[in-house]
């Protein structure tokens, strides 16, 4: 990778002068993009908006896991390989001997171990961080679904195919449940309480207490809760899927469907900033993101980016917000700043960059 001085030196003075106002507002780290198509891992100067180089990976690359404070991430690709990528080298340093479902790779609460699922989805893994090499494994009743891991906590759970089944992991004991309906994706309350289970086929949202596996309330939805996205406190459960073109808000400490925000067209993956506090939904079907303030639960802007925006991420500094286009194949940026509220409802994109065919998964590293 090359480093901030040697851009520098190489951009010439006059380049430097010439964008010597943005340099000041830039991020200064790496985007790391996960290009599936392009089967690598696009490096992104997020301080000289540029391609820097790519790193080639196992298979196709389908999932980016960041281990925070430690000098590198996980890739996961289309085959199961688990892969180390050096962040300060943009290297790939190791691989594991194990295989594991893509897209279903977690880091528990202590950083110390992996969770994953087998490949055929019948066993519950965890993996050594340090060493990439087994700990345990759980024989499961029959084929998962979905993996979450709580993040404070721990506790992992799993739902099972076409089933009501709920499988959860208390201190090394496997727990059998129910859902009471056909179960889907899922996700633990940020203190681990409660497991919350979608239901698509029914339009619920089912509340499981983690301890003893109990159904504690099932709340209607006027959607198909098939994307998750949690306020950084974890008190509010931003919810978007087919059937609306909206956002449900809900309180999942009040067991609560708060309101209904409406948003693009087919709202999909959403993500948040902290300061300010905005709620990024992308809407591959229109092409644009929506920008929701999520004090004021009010539209803020909708900002036009690339071909089918499917994923956003958000640098460290809340300064800019990072759209993965998967049709186009590049990356949107939005400053944070140049967001704000007007009566048109629009707001500056700022630039695009090529990353590569079908922009799946980020990572953001400060320099």
């Amino acid at each position: 990778m090359r480093s901030r001085r040697d851009f520098l030196v190489a951009a010439g003075a006059a380049s430097f002068g010439s964008c010597s106002i943005n340099s000041k507002k830039a991020f200064d780290g790496y985007g790391f993009i996960a290009t599936r198509d392009s089967g690598d891992i696009a490096v992104v100067d997020l301080a000289a908006y540029a391609l820097d180089k790519r790193i080639k990976t196992a298979g196709k690359p389908l999932q980016l896991l960041d281990v925070p404070e430690a000098p590198h991430f996980l890739a996961v690709s289309d085959s199961g390989d688990i892969e180390e990528i050096d962040s300060t080298k943009a290297v790939v340093s190791r691989k594991s001997p194990l295989r594991v479902l893509a897209g279903e790779l977690w880091l528990s609460s202590d950083r110390k171990t992996l969770w994953g699922l087998s490949p055929d989805a019948k066993k519950v893994l965890a993996i050594s961080r340090e060493r990439l090499e087994l700990e345990r494994e759980w024989k499961l009743p029959t084929e998962a679904k979905h993996l979450a891991v709580s993040p404070e906590t721990a506790h992992v759970a799993v739902t099972h195919e076409g089933s009501d089944k709920l499988s959860i992991l208390n201190e090394g004991k496997l727990l059998e449940s129910s859902s009471g309906k056909l179960a889907g994706n899922l996700r633990f309350l940020k203190n681990g309480s409660m497991i919350l289970v979608a239901q698509n086929a029914t339009r619920d949202l089912t509340l499981v207490e983690t301890k003893t596996g109990k159904v504690i309330v099932h709340l209607p939805l006027p959607l198909e809760p098939e994307n998750f996205c949690f306020s950084d406190d974890g008190g509010q459960l931003f919810l978007t899927g087919r059937g609306l073109d909206a956002v449900v808000v809900v309180y999942p400490y009040q067991s609560q469907v708060a309101a209904t925000l409406l948003s693009g067209k087919s709202p999909g993956p959403m993500a948040v900033s902290t300061t300010p506090p905005f709620l990024f939904v992308t809407s591959p079907t229109t092409d644009t993101v929506s920008v929701l303030d999520i004090r004021s639960q009010k539209l803020v802007a909708v900002v036009a980016v690339g071909s089918e925006p499917r994923a956003v991420a958000i640098t460290p500094d809340n300064s800019m917000a990072l759209v993965l286009n998967q049709r186009s194949g590049d990356i949107a940026i939005i400053r944070l700043a140049n967001i704000v509220s007007k009566r048109n409802k629009t707001a500056p994109l700022f630039t695009m960059i090529p990353v590569g065919s079908a922009p799946v998964a980020a990572v953001i590293r400060s320099a």
